[in-house]
């Protein structure tokens, strides 16, 4: 095997090491409601995710890729990132969901307090959400 493939192979798997452990950081702020912080995260996350994009790509664009697919070593590191990449998705998956069920009670804490601000005023969007309407200070003829 290249040294060049072993190092583009070394690359991917600390970059999604790295991607493990901003994952668990995102989740953890997130509980602690650290909104700066999770966008923080984010924005790593993001720029991490470009560099294994370009990484992967330089990967399929190795001369000799057909004939490293057929040693046993580039074999077990592919398997080993691919086993890494499973445990990013389903790390992601959970934020997700976490995010995801946040969110939703949000939005319900939202449209009951809208409703017991203004219940005469409560109206519906196109989405069904609550919001209220006010129809000004008064009519004047």
């Amino acid at each position: 095997m290249t040294t060049n493939a072993v190092d583009l192979l070394q690359q991917q798997q600390d970059n999604l090491n790295q991607l493990m452990g901003l994952l668990d950081s995102e989740l953890s702020a997130f509980k602690n409601r650290q909104a700066d912080e999770v966008y923080q995260i984010a924005q790593s996350k993001n720029e991490l995710i470009n560099q294994i994009q370009q990484i992967d790509k330089s990967i399929a664009e190795l001369a000799d890729l057909d004939h490293l697919k057929t040693q046993d070593d580039f074999a077990a590191k592919v398997e080993q990132i691919e086993m890494t990449l499973a445990q990013v998705k389903s790390k992601n998956a959970i934020n997700e969901r976490v995010i995801r069920t946040s969110l939703n009670n949000v939005q319900r804490l939202k449209q009951s307090i809208l409703a017991l601000k203004n219940s005469d005023a409560m109206t519906y969007d196109k989405q069904g959400q609550a919001k209220t309407q006010t129809l000004g200070k008064g009519i004047k003829a």
